[in-house]
């Protein structure tokens, strides 16, 4: 998520600086820092201003940055920096409760040995301890794992504001984030998905000029499950769900692949009540979906079996 340079440096800047001021603080070369603060910049941990030929540079306000500083202010003697580089952040981020090596490296995508390399130390300082194979954060450091969230947090509202200068965050987890803008976003790690997707099955549904995106750099494109829990979390409301309904009788979406996804994006409960609707056509009916006989129209209406 960050290298340890760039938490160095953040925690070194208690104030504007500039990069010779940087550099006397790093005891670095100035060409090192000078990249470096282009690195952090580029990733919303900076911002720089020109004054003549000195560029100032000041941490960002983002709330990450200032849970972070608190933990340094509050333990000194903690070298925090050199403790949460590499892949730590991004394991911490998925310590907000109990959680054994192999069920971390899965969920960070990382070999079992890192997990425990990046955890030993702060295990060491007492940060950490581990109970029947599980890991947990001590008490006293148990907002470690909301840095670690607010971190991606910040990762990921700087590369959407990289391509749109408004936009809603709906969804988010460690390397993904499902956004709402106005604006079209044309960069490959974007993927559309939403409303406008469902044209691509012949399922016109309008979006009132809200476009929706999926930023990812570990799929391809958006597979008909995703996007049927994508439509759940934008809308769960009856148009919403039934046009997901049509996805899922007029593909071949699995049950089993839906409801992995359904368990990715928090959505299990109403995917499941989809399947039941379709199961006793409509006798087990959740709250919001249509009445049987409205979906069988809006079905034959677009050559749907149901």
């Amino acid at each position: 998520m960050y290298t340890t340079a760039e938490l160095q440096a953040l925690e070194a800047l208690q104030r504007e600086s500039t990069v010779s001021g940087l550099t006397e603080e790093l005891n670095r070369s100035r060409s090192y820092v000078s990249e470096l603060v282009g690195r952090m910049e580029s990733k919303g941990l900076v911002h720089t201003t020109r004054e003549g030929k000195r560029k100032q540079i000041n941490r960002s306000d983002a709330r990450a940055i200032e849970l972070f500083e608190r933990f340094v202010q509050q333990y000194t003697h903690i070298p925090f920096p050199e403790l949460l580089g590499g892949a730590t952040l991004r394991i911490l981020y998925h310590l907000q409760s109990p959680a054994t090596a192999p069920q971390l490296a899965k969920q960070v995508d990382v070999h079992r040995s890192t997990v425990h390399r990046s955890l030993s130390p702060l295990e060491n300082r007492g940060m950490i301890y581990k109970t029947n194979g599980e890991y947990t954060l001590n008490d006293d450091f148990e907002e470690l794992s909301t840095v670690a969230r607010e971190f991606a947090h910040l990762r990921h509202r700087h590369r959407v504001e990289d391509h749109v200068e408004s936009f809603t965050i709906l969804w988010e987890s460690l390397d993904e984030v499902l956004v709402q803008t106005r604006a079209e976003i044309e960069d490959d790690a974007f993927h559309l998905t939403g409303p406008e997707l469902f044209q691509a099955y012949d399922l016109p549904l309008m979006a009132r000029q809200r476009r929706y995106y999926l930023y990812s750099e570990l799929v391809d494109d958006v597979s008909p499950a995703e996007l049927c829990c994508h439509m759940l979390v934008i809308d769960d409301g009856p148009r919403s769900q039934s046009y997901c309904l049509l996805l899922i009788s007029g593909t071949t979406i699995g049950r089993d692949e839906l409801f992995g996804a359904a368990q990715k994006y928090d959505v299990v409960e109403r995917a499941s009540n989809l399947f039941e609707y379709l199961d006793t056509e409509g006798e087990s009916r959740a709250e919001r979906l249509p009445r049987w006989e409205e979906f069988r129209e809006l079905a034959d209406e677009y050559g749907v079996a149901v």
